[in-house]
């Protein structure tokens, strides 16, 4: 049963980069036994697609542990991880790929992320095709997306800018229940979302904010609300509560803002920690590029039952969806 909680929550992940010292708060630097590990299942898996690699496959004990502790931190801890160290230019794409997707099978299960039929996306600037956020080089202001865990893993920086951000939505909450209690109300409430793939819109209202089992948890991406071309028809208190709630997210006290470096892998819990990404540019000589997974998460953190709804539409329309021409 979802409730509102109008009180700063006391949760690990309420943290501020002032706090736990900007990323080394949540940066695990991989050791010597641990990238060999890591080295020798890549070179085990050599035979198998990405996605076909299961966490038995991309099992040693140092491993397991490393992906168990990190599990621990985004279910249970900051809500985030970066696992540094990898020598981005000791494998091949393919290398990578096998790599990333082998260590996330220890978080939880990857899905397609678009009609592509990608498990792992690119993130990179593309010519021409309709614009997603991970095939421009624009600016991506602070927000959430729809499955429990996110991650990206840097292969190559652009020539400059592509910084990341990461700011906790439990602090943002706490600050706005000690600053404007008055405004909590309509996050909790929510409101509409909507999509050109839904046969009929939507009639239940998603919240900013919810509260299940005694752990506070949140959603924010503003594309995909109602009206979000149009925001003067959105009830005032709740423009109001938005524009707070965004004042407080750009604080640097509570932001910690880096730059993905090659070889460094960033997981994040989607309904704790917000991502944001700075305008980046590219030349022929430093082109960027990342991977991406979309992870759903087996006994996770308790979820919104819309939430949960609207994941896992998500996933159907990517699965059934042709691949393009």
């Amino acid at each position: 049963m979802t409730q509102q909680h109008y009180a700063p929550v006391d949760d690990p992940a309420g943290w501020t980069a002032a706090q736990i010292g900007g990323r080394e708060g949540f940066t695990h630097r991989l050791s010597g036994a641990q990238l060999d590990a890591i080295d020798a299942l890549v070179e085990k898996t050599s035979g198998k697609l990405p996605h076909e690699i299961t966490s038995a496959d991309f099992s040693s004990p140092e491993v397991d542990a490393l992906m168990a502790a990190a599990r621990w931190q985004l279910l249970h801890g900051a809500g985030a991880v970066i696992l540094s160290g990898i020598d981005a230019g000791r494998y091949d794409l393919a290398g990578h790929e096998r790599l990333y997707w082998g260590l996330g099978t220890h978080i939880g299960t990857g899905v397609e992320q678009s009609p592509r039929h990608d498990f792992i996306a690119h993130v990179q600037r593309e010519e021409g095709g309709p614009p997603r956020g991970y095939t421009t080089d624009m600016e991506l202001r602070s927000h959430t997306d729809f499955h429990e865990v996110l991650s990206l893993y840097s292969l190559r920086t652009s020539a400059s800018g592509g910084e990341s951000g990461a700011v906790s939505l439990l602090a943002i909450h706490n600050v706005m229940a000690r600053e404007r209690p008055d405004l909590l109300a309509a996050l909790y409430e929510g409101y509409y979302v909507d999509w050109h793939t839904r046969a009929e819109p939507l009639e239940e209202k998603l919240p900013f904010f919810w509260t299940i089992d005694g752990k506070t948890s949140g959603f924010n991406n503003r594309v995909f609300m109602r009206y979000a071309r149009e925001p003067e028809r959105l009830p005032a208190k709740l423009r109001e509560a938005l524009a707070c709630y965004d004042e407080i997210a750009l604080r640097p006290e509570l932001r910690a803002d880096f730059l993905l470096e090659p070889g460094e892998m960033f997981f994040w819990h989607n309904f704790l920690v917000l991502h944001s990404r700075q305008q980046f540019h590219d030349t022929p000589e430093h082109r960027r590029l990342l991977l991406r997974l979309w992870l759903n998460v087996p006994g996770g953190r308790p979820l919104h039952p819309l939430m949960r709804r609207l994941t896992a539409e998500i996933d159907e329309y990517h699965r059934r969806v042709p691949e393009p021409a």
